[in-house]
C-alpha cells in the first residue's frame, strides 16, 4: 500500500507536506498516518476558521470560505462542509466525475478538482484556461489536498504577501516551515485570545514582526514580517547552527524563495534561488569555528527602526515617539546579511561586492570597537579563502606584511602611519606613507621594513582574486593590523576618531 503523502517536488506541496509532518512531530512524510492527517486537519480548522488568519488567508486562498463573513443561517453548515472537502480531503468521498485521474503532483489517483481557492495562483472556479483536457480545475489526491492547506502555517505573512522556503534537501525544507510553525502558533494564540498589539508597527510582544492594524474595521490585523530576507537568512543562520540539522545537509543543497499573492486585487509571484555556495559558506561558519563572531557582527547590523512613529494626520494628537530602537529579524533590514546576500544574488560570486563586505563589516570601527574585537581576521581569512579562493600562500603574505606594520607602529607610537594605512582614500596616500616608514626603519635600524618582493607578493600577485582593486588589500592590512595593535594594548577608540561613519552607519528607517 502505497505511503499516503511523500515529497513531490512541487515547492507549494512539499511545504505543506512538511508543515504536516513538524505539526505531529515527524520528519518523514511517508511515515505519516490517517491520524496524523486528522489532527493536523483539527488543528486547522480551529485556527482558519476563527477570523484571527483572514489579512493572511486572503493573499493564500482567495475567496475560499476560511475568509467568507460569518453570516447567514447556513454559514456553519457551508464551513462544515468545505472543510470536510479540503481540510480532511484524505478522508472525503472522491469526486465521481474524476473516475481514472491521475492526481497532478503524486501519480496517485485523484480525488478532487482543485482552484485558487485552494491552492495559489491557480485561476478561479471552473475558469478551464491551463489545465489538461479543458477541465475547469486541477485534480488532486484528498492527502495532498490536506498537505496544501497547511501551506500558510509553514509560511510567513510578510509585507501582505505569503512567503516561503523551499530547499532540495528535505531536511531543510522541514526546519523553515518548522521555525515558520512556530512562529505562527505562537500569533494565532494572541490572535485568539484578542492580545495583539492595537497599533501599527513596532510592539515588543511581537519579536519577529510588527503589529499590524486595520484603521476600517478599527482591529488588529495577522502581524506582519518585514524584510523578508533577513528574517530568512537569520532563520538559516539558526537552523545551520544546529548540529544534528548540520550534518543532515552535508552536501550541497540550494535553497528557492517563494514570495506570492494570490489576491484578485494584486496577484504576484517573485522567486529568488539562494545558490549552494551560499549556504556553504554559512554553514562552514559554523563548522569552522567563528559562528560566535559572525553573529555578534549580524547583531549590530540590524538597521534602526522607530518603535512609535508620529502620525501624519492633520488636526490629531501626534504620539509622542520613543525614538529609534534596534531592529530584529523579520521587523528590520540586516546590512550585514543583505550585503552577504548581494553577494551571490547575480548568480556568480561578485568579486566587487565581496570587497565592500569585508571593508563594511570586518573593518573594526570606532563605534563598535567594544564588540568582538578578536576572530575578526580568521573570519576575514575563512571569506577570502571561501568566498575569493584567494590561495592560502597570499593571505599568509598579507598577514605577514600587516604583522610587521603592527610592531612599527606599536614601537614607535605612530599614530599617523597607522590612520594614513587604514583610512587614506586614496592608494597613492598608502604607497607613500608605506615608502617613508621605509625610510624611517632604515635610517633608525639599518635594516627593511619590507623587501620589493614582499611588497608585491602582497599587492600584485595575480591569484583567483584577480585586481579586484588596490584597496581590498589595503582593508584586509587593516583587519589584521587592528587586531594585532588590539592584542598589544596599542589600539584605543581614540587612535581609531579619524575613521568616517559613512561604512558602518546604521539607517534609520520608517515601517
Amino acid at each position: 500500500m502505497p505511503a499516503l503523502l511523500d515529497w513531490t517536488g512541487h515547492a507549494l506541496i512539499d511545504v505543506g507536506i512538511a508543515t504536516i509532518c513538524r505539526m505531529v512531530g515527524k520528519t518523514d512524510p511517508c511515515s505519516l498516518t490517517t491520524d496524523d492527517l486528522g489532527a493536523a486537519a483539527k488543528e486547522m480548522d480551529r485556527y482558519y476558521f476563527s477570523g484571527a488568519l483572514n489579512s493572511y488567508l486572503t493573499c493564500v486562498f482567495m475567496n475560499s470560505e476560511y475568509v467568507q463573513p460569518e453570516t447567514g443561517a447556513n454559514k456553519a453548515t457551508s464551513r462544515k462542509l468545505y472543510a470536510e472537502r479540503n481540510l480532511y480531503a484524505f478522508r472525503s468521498p472522491p469526486d465521481s466525475n474524476l473516475e481514472g485521474e491521475i492526481c497532478a503532483f503524486s501519480g496517485l489517483p485523484a480525488s478532487h478538482r482543485i482552484h485558487r481557492g485552494q491552492m495559489p495562483m491557480l485561476t478561479g472556479e471552473e475558469v478551464l484556461n491551463f489545465f489538461p483536457n479543458g477541465a475547469g480545475g486541477l485534480n488532486i489526491n484528498g492527502a495532498y489536498l490536506t498537505a496544501l492547506q497547511a501551506l500558510p502555517l509553514g509560511g510567513r505573512r510578510s509585507e501582505g504577501r505569503l512567503f516561503i522556503a523551499h530547499a532540495d534537501n528535505p531536511n531543510l525544507t522541514l526546519a523553515l516551515a518548522g521555525s515558520f510553525l512556530e512562529d505562527n502558533r505562537r500569533l494565532i494564540t494572541l490572535a485568539m485570545s484578542n492580545s495583539l498589539p492595537n497599533k501599527q508597527g513596532v510592539d515588543e510582544s511581537l519579536p519577529r514582526e510588527q503589529a499590524s492594524w486595520d484603521t476600517v474595521k478599527k482591529r488588529a490585523k495577522y502581524p506582519d514580517a518585514k524584510s523578508p530576507f533577513s528574517l530568512i537568512a537569520d532563520d538559516l543562520l539558526r537552523t545551520l547552527g544546529d548540529a544534528k540539522l548540520l550534518n543532515s545537509v552535508a552536501g550541497p543543497v540550494s535553497l528557492t524563495i517563494y514570495w506570492l499573492s494570490s489576491s484578485g486585487q494584486g496577484p504576484s509571484l517573485e522567486i529568488y534561488p539562494v545558490p549552494s555556495n551560499l549556504l556553504n559558506f554559512l554553514r562552514r561558519v559554523e563548522q569552522k569555528g567563528h559562528a560566535r563572531v559572525f553573529r555578534a557582527l549580524v547583531a549590530r547590523s540590524w538597521q534602526l527602526i522607530d518603535v512609535n512613529p508620529v502620525a501624519k494626520t492633520k488636526g490629531k494628537k501626534q504620539p509622542e515617539s520613543r525614538g529609534p530602537q534596534l531592529g530584529g529579524p523579520g521587523r528590520s533590514t540586516n546590512r550585514l546579511l543583505a550585503d552577504l546576500f548581494s553577494v551571490y544574488q547575480a548568480g556568480f560570486i561578485d568579486l566587487h561586492r565581496a570587497a565592500t563586505f569585508l571593508r563594511r563589516h570586518l573593518l573594526l570601527s570606532s563605534k563598535t570597537f567594544d564588540i568582538e574585537r578578536s576572530g575578526r581576521w580568521g573570519l576575514a581569512e575563512f571569506f577570502l579563502e571561501e568566498v575569493l579562493s584567494m590561495s592560502p600562500d597570499r593571505i599568509k603574505q598579507i598577514k605577514d606584511f600587516a604583522d610587521k606594520l603592527a610592531e612599527y607602529i606599536s614601537t614607535r607610537n605612530d599614530k599617523g602611519f597607522f590612520q594614513q594605512v587604514v583610512y587614506a582614500k586614496f592608494n597613492r596616500d598608502v604607497r607613500n606613507a608605506l615608502v617613508k616608514a621605509q625610510r624611517n626603519e632604515l635610517l633608525s635600524k639599518n635594516s627593511l621594513l619590507f623587501t620589493l618582493d614582499q611588497y608585491l607578493a602582497v599587492f600584485e600577485a595575480d591569484d583567483a582574486v584577480g585586481a579586484i582593486n588596490w584597496s581590498l588589500i589595503r582593508d584586509l592590512i587593516s583587519i589584521r593590523l587592528m587586531e594585532k595593535l588590539h592584542e598589544s594594548g596599542w589600539l584605543t577608540p581614540e587612535k581609531l576618531s579619524s575613521e568616517t561613519e559613512e561604512e558602518n552607519e546604521l539607517v534609520t528607517t520608517g515601517e
